[in-house]
């Protein structure tokens, strides 16, 4: 990982991005840009006047949680719809992730129409990080859904090299159709099915057991997610993202879409693309 790319909105969540970009930088020696955008259709004297004060805030964001790095990060302002220009910039740059704050919550607004957040995801193929809380210390424990896919290979591979020494737990939820109708010992065959897919997921992927220790647990997906939660107590969750970018929100998958609206944590989605694997 080389480049990552942290917008924010100036907010305080968006500072929590930028504090978040900042120590995964400084851990993988990566290069951060730090940016913002202001409306396009601003009168030209207000655009200047906004573009320099932007400027001068998002340098205070970065003094205030490390001084040392202010010379090593690049600010950017730049003009246009928000999440068409962060999209762009970060598809410029060849960012390898990028980093964004949680979206401010329209409960009605959001009924009808995607969250910037959920644009952006939609647009970029780079893996997307969506942060939720301070950026206290590396990430401890991640929880990473499964359903043994290349968007969900994508997903593991990323958030080892983001949180390496962090412990990684790994959930599949299968369904049993008419569970309660069926004879009894036919579900194992659904979960001899879900150990197949395992095994040769993991074998695709090149991903060991030692490195990511798999939950196959029977049920939904929701109540699955939030037993898991309960348990685990992460404070990363990763998914992968289906679907080709520019595409809708819903593409990218009803947990990853879900997640985005209300995260019980750190979020990060990938898509395939990222490791070669679609």
């Amino acid at each position: 990982m080389t480049h990552i790319i942290a917008a924010t909105d100036l907010s305080d969540r968006g500072d929590r991005a930028v504090h978040r970009a900042l120590l995964l930088a400084r851990q993988a020696g990566a290069r951060l840009t730090v940016l913002t955008v202001i409306d396009e259709a601003l009168p030209r004297a207000l655009a200047d006047t906004l573009v320099k004060a932007s400027r001068a805030e998002l340098e205070r964001i970065v003094a205030a949680f490390d001084a040392g790095r202010t010379d090593a990060v690049q600010i950017a302002v730049i003009e246009g719809d928000p999440a068409r220009a962060v999209a762009d910039h970060a598809m410029q740059e060849k960012a390898d992730l990028l980093v964004l704050g949680r979206h401010r919550e329209r409960p009605v607004a959001d009924l009808f129409r995607q969250t910037t957040v959920e644009r952006i995801v939609a647009l970029v193929s780079c893996p997307v990080l969506l942060v939720t809380a301070p950026a206290a210390a590396a990430y401890a424990t991640v929880l990473e859904a499964v359903d043994f896919s290349p968007a969900a290979a994508a997903a593991a591979i990323t958030a080892r090299t983001l949180a390496p020494q962090a412990t990684h737990v790994g959930l599949h939820v299968y369904h049993v159709p008419y569970r309660g109708f069926m004879p009894g010992g036919a579900a194992a065959a659904f979960l001899h099915e879900a150990e197949q897919a395992e095994a040769a997921w993991r074998k695709r992927f090149d991903l060991p057991k030692d490195r990511l220790a798999i939950r196959l647990a029977e049920g939904g997906v929701a109540s699955g997610l939030a037993q898991a939660i309960a348990e685990t107590r992460p404070d990363l969750i990763a998914v992968g993202a289906h679907g080709r970018p520019a595409l809708a929100t819903a593409i990218l998958g009803s947990l990853a879409a879900s997640l985005m609206r209300e995260p019980p944590c750190d979020l990060l989605i990938a898509r395939p693309t990222v490791a070669g694997f679609a």
